[in-house]
């Protein structure tokens, strides 16, 4: 195991020169952000709009510091539950390691618009778990986790046995691991491991050989990679990747031969200066071919990439101007018209003459048309995230039916608030994806 890196260290290399303050809001909110952006800053006040198309936000308590958001079936039950990680939590004027996992389990017993009976998954040792995802590791059918110890520059295996989940061994990755992804890679039916490697601008492709890790490669890629998504961008029958890398403005293909060896087929080129904190895929158009999104947090925008037939080239990026601050992105087609819409978490400064506030609100961006094969978008109806006033900055997007009413749930992790938003659907009863 490698030597434990003190929190100050992390902060230092991380986030040079910021103030304290900024710091802390920005540790509990934006702990993969580029170091020096500073956040969006606007006199536009966050959205008080709620209860028209999604019930008002009801909140649930998830922890001191909520971001990641995932589902799956923790106890085997063929119901879909909930987890929630917490990477940091605040201590006085500095954020100290957290890790806790806040498990919501769909409880038949319960009714209402969350049926959920929750408890936190606490570490024997506080640690910075940047991401967790669910993955069948072994192939027992059982949803297990892994995380992300980016202090410790490695991963935490959890495996689940019918929804308690025990400790199951690390594996040493690149420096600074902030983001997971599972695939099959080299086509054995085993599900592999992609860890992005923020501080050595890096890609961990970890080999599954039916529960045993080992390193097959490691990626060099772009500066200050934040994610990567899979596809079979060539349509050749095996998964590739798109690797997001935040301060190139880019995005990076890397094909798949079939085995598990990637090389870098293009790099698709977002708008200049946009500091892209988002990416993620599908098929906006439905015209059968995948395609990208991005998130551009300092152009204002989102940026979609369209899929081609043939190599692994996308369309020019068609830039949409949307609200102040967008970073995270989901995507589903609410209305039912056979084109995907999105949700956009938009994050920022409302500044005036008294006050200086970080918070934000959710934007709809609904499908009307496709024009020449991109989508044409309404006008983005921003709505909030929170009751509070002053309004609260989302971490990240699930759209879920949670109450089985077929009606596309919200839900939002606050980190701010401490909490995880319900935005129970009122009107869309649409689909997660292409007809």
């Amino acid at each position: 195991m490698k030597i434990f890196k003190s929190a100050t260290s992390i902060i230092k290399r991380l986030y040079p020169g910021w103030t304290v303050l900024l710091l802390v809001a920005s540790m509990l909110v934006f702990s993969a952000c580029k170091s020096g952006d500073l956040e969006e800053t606007t006199s536009e006040a966050p959205s008080t709009t709620m209860g028209v198309d999604f019930e008002n936000p009801v909140e649930h308590a998830s922890g001191e510091n909520p971001t990641t958001i995932i589902n799956g079936d923790w106890n085997n039950d063929n119901r879909t539950d909930l987890m929630v990680l917490n990477p940091r939590k605040q201590s006085g004027t500095s954020s100290v390691e957290d890790g806790t996992l806040y498990q919501f389990l769909d409880n038949a017993s319960l009714t209402g618009k969350f049926p959920f009976s929750s408890t936190s998954l606490t570490p024997s040792t506080a640690v910075w778990r940047q991401h967790v995802i669910a993955v069948d590791y072994n192939g027992d059918n059982l949803s297990d986790l892994v995380t992300t110890e980016a202090n410790l520059d490695q991963l935490k295996l959890l495996l689940n046995s019918s929804g308690s989940f025990s400790d199951n061994g690390t594996i040493s990755v690149g420096d600074i691991p902030v983001h997971l992804e599972s695939i099959d890679f080299d086509n054995d039916t085993d599900s592999d491991l992609i860890v992005v490697n923020r501080g050595d601008n890096s890609i961990s492709l970890l080999r599954n050989d039916s529960g045993s890790f080992s390193e097959n490669a490691t990626l060099s890629v772009g500066n200050t990679p934040l994610k990567t998504v899979s596809g079979d961008w060539d349509n050749d029958s095996d998964t590739d990747l798109a690797v997001l890398a935040s301060a190139d403005n880019a995005i990076e293909i890397w094909l798949n031969d079939g085995s598990g060896n990637f090389s870098k087929a293009s790099t698709q080129p977002s708008s200049s200066g946009s500091s892209p904190r988002d990416l993620i895929s599908g098929d906006w158009n439905c015209d059968g071919y995948l395609d990208l999104a991005t998130a551009d947090y300092l152009g204002n925008s989102i940026s979609l990439f369209y899929g081609q037939s043939s190599g692994a080239d996308f369309s020019s990026p068609q830039t949409i101007s949307i609200g102040k601050g967008p970073a995270s992105l989901a995507s589903a087609d609410f209305n039912n018209d056979g084109r995907m819409d999105f949700v956009i978490a938009h994050r920022f400064y409302y500044t005036t003459s008294s006050l200086s506030l970080l918070t934000g609100d959710i934007g709809i961006l609904l499908s009307e048309s496709v024009s020449n094969g991109q989508v044409v978008f309404t006008s983005e109806t921003r709505l909030a995230a929170t009751t509070e006033s002053q309004g609260t900055p989302p971490a990240d997007i699930l759209i879920q039916d949670l109450d089985q009413d077929s009606k596309l749930d919200l839900l939002l992790s606050l980190p701010i608030n401490q909490k995880l938003a319900v935005l129970s659907g009122k009107n869309y009863t649409g689909s997660l994806n292409c007809p």
